[in-house]
């Protein structure tokens, strides 16, 4: 899969949606169609087999994703027709990331060693939204590994106040001293 291939089909989707207008809807359609892909491996096994014929994979796709607008059905025709019907995958994703920074929302993930309250979830998004700059949204991963702390980690920045790197680090400190 080549990224970039993708990221280009993306953008063009996601320039166009804004300009028409069709952000909000544009950007549904594409999480519905990353959560159909993920829910059935077959259509992407399909999507990727080179025994299926360019106008079989245009109908499969207009039959599948039919009632979705415009854009985003001839977005997704225009890439079968540039045989690049294996970046479809990749495509929610990277009109995600685009709706995201001019939207100025950045998304990460919290590791704790329990779950956080939904107050405590926006707590640190608030707090590490400062430090970014940005609207922050935050899945929270429970590692019970973490005796304690919070781990954030933003695009690929990783903020990490845990107990096991606090006493890593005293650990090297002391062997060093």
């Amino acid at each position: 899969m080549n990224a970039s291939l993708a990221k280009r089909y993306a953008k063009a989707l996601f320039d166009l949606a804004r300009e028409q207008g069709t952000l909000d809807q544009v950007e549904a359609e594409v999480r519905l169609l990353d959560e159909v892909l993920h829910a059935t491996p077959e259509l992407m096994d399909l999507l990727t087999n080179p025994a299926i014929s360019d106008s079989e994979l245009a109908q499969l796709l207009k039959d599948s994703f039919g009632d979705m607008t415009t854009i985003v059905v001839n977005t997704l025709l225009v890439m079968v027709e540039n045989d690049r019907a294996s970046e479809v995958r990749a495509l929610p994703r990277y009109v995600r990331e685009y709706a995201n920074e001019f939207r100025g929302i950045a998304e990460g993930f919290v590791t704790s060693a329990y779950p956080l309250s939904a107050t405590d979830l926006k707590e640190v998004e608030l707090v590490f939204g400062q430090k970014v700059g940005k609207t922050l949204q935050l899945q929270n991963v429970v590692d019970e590994e973490v005796i304690g702390g919070l781990r954030v980690q933003i695009g690929y920045t990783t903020y990490d106040d845990t107990i096991e790197t606090k006493l890593t680090r005293l650990e090297r400190e002391l062997l060093n001293a």
